[in-house]
């Protein structure tokens, strides 16, 4: 029986690797801009308008589509299919919804390198928060996938 399991076992735990290098990828990035620019920082958010609503919006927008898209295709899993076939759509609707907070995160790490304020990073860790906040687990997938009871049995075993 474990054997047939394997592959729904594995792949929490290669999304959850999946998840945590992508968002060491955008921490990574932000250190090194960080360190790159030590001296020519300054903290506003008076100045640079154009680069600041254009933040905000692309967060925002980020966030938004993040969510509705994920939703979008969760409820496309077909409450027929068996345990594989619904991880496997949760694994990619989990990494559109990730890449969707990921690009807006990137985004004002560049508007940080190109205006040398570092008001972006608040924004940086606002996205960074809300992916920590979405990092798969067990649970959540069982809790966000229309499953049967003996998917849930079978899940509660691995």
């Amino acid at each position: 029986m474990s054997t047939n399991n394997q592959p729904v076992k594995d792949f929490i735990k290669s999304l959850q690797i999946i998840h945590f290098v992508l968002l060491m990828g955008v921490v990574a990035f932000a250190g090194y801009v960080s360190l790159q620019l030590n001296e020519q920082l300054n903290f506003s958010y008076t100045n640079d308008k154009a680069f600041l609503y254009i933040a905000i919006i692309i967060s925002f927008v980020g966030n938004l589509m993040s969510k509705s898209l994920f939703a979008k295709l969760i409820k496309k899993i077909p409450e027929d299919a068996n345990l594989f076939q619904k991880a496997s759509k949760y694994y990619t609707a989990h990494i559109f919804r990730l890449a969707l907070l990921e690009f807006p995160a990137l985004m004002c790490i560049i508007f940080v390198k190109q205006s040398n304020n570092s008001f972006y990073f608040i924004l940086v860790g606002i996205l960074l928060l809300m992916m920590l906040a979405i990092f798969p687990t067990k649970n959540k997938f069982a809790n966000e996938v229309p499953l049967t009871s003996k998917e849930k049995s079978i899940l509660e075993k691995l």
